[in-house]
């Protein structure tokens, strides 16, 4: 009897505390605070050769292995082709820019 007199009160309190506890604030759980949009990098508009890749784009999965697939002339030694967000990016090993060709507009 005392046992089913305490789950009973437990229940009541979990009731009441259930809608509270798991409302959610919005999308994405949005905790009022309005969303900062970032706008891609676009190398032939915001680079400049002779200055360092950003650490983002540092990244295997921007190294072009086959240029002449993208009509580019193949790399030197040391050099790589990136593709980020449309554009062509010539670097060295030092991640420092040799040569920047805008994308197809």
């Amino acid at each position: 009897m005392k046992s089913q007199f305490v789950l009973s009160i437990i229940a009541a309190l979990l009731v009441g505390v259930a809608p509270a506890a798991f409302a959610q604030t919005g999308p994405a759980g949005d905790q009022g605070f309005p969303r900062q949009q970032v706008m891609p990098s676009i190398p032939s508009k915001d680079w400049k050769t002779g200055q360092l890749v950003p650490a983002y784009y540092r990244d295997r999965i921007y190294v072009i292995d086959r240029p002449q697939d993208h009509s580019l002339s193949a790399a030197g030694r040391g050099q790589k082709w990136l593709g980020i967000n449309g554009d062509y990016v010539l670097a060295n090993q030092n991640w420092k820019i040799s040569k920047i060709v805008p994308g197809v507009k």
